[in-house]
């Protein structure tokens, strides 16, 4: 057996996402940091090329097709001949895909180029709810091993695709968080003051694009039902086509004077000390939820929907509400914007040290590296020799 510092030693690893946007840079470097020893290779399909997002993506490289909105409805032939010529250029060992796009085209290049194994992370349910993408998976591409990025998501898949897990070929694996994240957090007085808060309002918030998907019309309507101090504020930070929808309920709500859209702001995480409670209302639609390990790393007391995915991240470290229900999340506010501060900051603590025990990239390597096909990768002979 290898030892850790050697894991991954020889290999080379091509990594292939969607794009940049949401949570899948630091998705990118969570990989990129358990593959330290290998070469690897990051390749955002869509987003123009920006020396930022190589920085947070880490990794030997990063390409950018830079490809449009529409060229990936389908895979267009120019999509694929371009992901062609990368693989042509290098002699990969392993690929890493991320949503189904990035998926099909690694296991086509697979059908191409000789790979050792591609690792196919599910981050949504329902990703093979289309029989061609079952038997893309099932049947044609064997050599794929599915992740699911939560246990719901794993029996999601195994639910379309039947017979995987007795194949060795699905697994459950955690996303992870930066544990050095902590240490660029900002004070709350600094977070406040650089966002234009006042210093002594109650602030409930958010982070998060304003998409359906996330529930603000939910969280709009129990704000306004629940019993919260003179002065309390709910921040979004965020933006997505759903503001103007959200903007007028507010108006229909009379919270309009204590709803503030803060837009997108860049390292949104750094500014989660500022808020007293933060509250994560996405229902079943979200598979996890990396936001929620921002806030508990931050030490932000939690509400959360007990939607399986997120429910499994924060467990008993924060409050939960039932899934989609207004006057239950209503009443989790009011109980918590009453309780001590010490009360609620003590749960915090919970949070943190299950961050760190759980979801750091330690552990995420470690999970990652335990996994029987990467410990099958790992052994010399099958680190091919180009």
């Amino acid at each position: 057996m290898r030892s850790e510092s050697s894991l991954g030693a020889g290999l080379k690893v091509i990594q292939i996402c969607h794009d940049y946007e949401g949570p899948f840079q630091a998705i990118c470097r969570q990989y990129n940091a358990a593959f330290e020893n290998a070469h690897v290779t990051t390749l955002y399909l869509r987003g123009k090329p920006d020396e930022d997002v190589v920085l947070r993506t880490g990794g030997n490289e990063v390409v950018f097709l830079d490809q449009g909105k529409g060229a990936l409805s389908g895979i267009k032939w120019t999509t694929i001949f371009q992901v062609y010529r990368l693989f042509r250029r290098s002699s990969f060992d392993l690929a890493i895909a991320h949503r189904y796009k990035s998926i099909y085209l690694a296991g086509l290049m697979s059908y191409f180029f000789h790979l050792n194994l591609v690792l196919a992370v599910a981050h949504e349910h329902k990703v093979f709810k289309r029989i061609t993408r079952s038997l893309f998976l099932t049947f044609w591409r064997k050599q794929i091993v599915v992740l699911g990025v939560s246990a719901s998501v794993t029996q999601d898949v195994e639910s379309y695709c039947p017979g995987l897990k007795e194949q060795g070929r699905l697994y459950t694996l955690n996303n992870a968080i930066d544990m050095n994240q902590k240490a660029r957090l900002k004070s709350r007085a600094e977070a406040r003051e650089q966002l234009g808060l006042h210093p002594n309002d109650f602030l409930l918030g958010t982070v998060g694009r304003l998409v359906v998907k996330k529930n603000h019309t939910l969280l709009l309507n129990a704000f306004a039902k629940s019993e919260v101090p003179d002065g309390a504020k709910l921040l979004l930070i965020g933006s997505g086509p759903e503001e103007m929808s959200l903007r007028k309920l507010a108006n229909k709500l009379s919270i309009e004077d204590q709803l503030v859209f803060l837009g997108h702001v860049p390292e949104a995480y750094r500014y989660l000390p500022a808020l007293d409670v933060f509250v994560f209302s996405s229902g079943e639609a979200e598979a996890f939820g990396i936001v929620l390990l921002e806030a508990m790393l931050a030490e932000t007391p939690l509400i959360s929907s007990n939607a399986s995915g997120p429910a499994e991240v924060v467990r008993d470290t924060g409050w939960l509400f039932d899934l989609d229900s207004v006057d239950d999340l209503s009443k989790v506010i009011s109980k918590i914007v009453s309780m001590p501060e010490n009360d609620r900051r003590a749960r915090s603590a919970s949070a943190l040290a299950r961050v760190e025990t759980e979801y750091s990239d330690k552990r995420f390597r470690k999970n990652l590296w335990g996994l029987k096909p990467m410990m099958e990768l790992g052994q010399p002979e099958r680190v091919s020799s180009s």
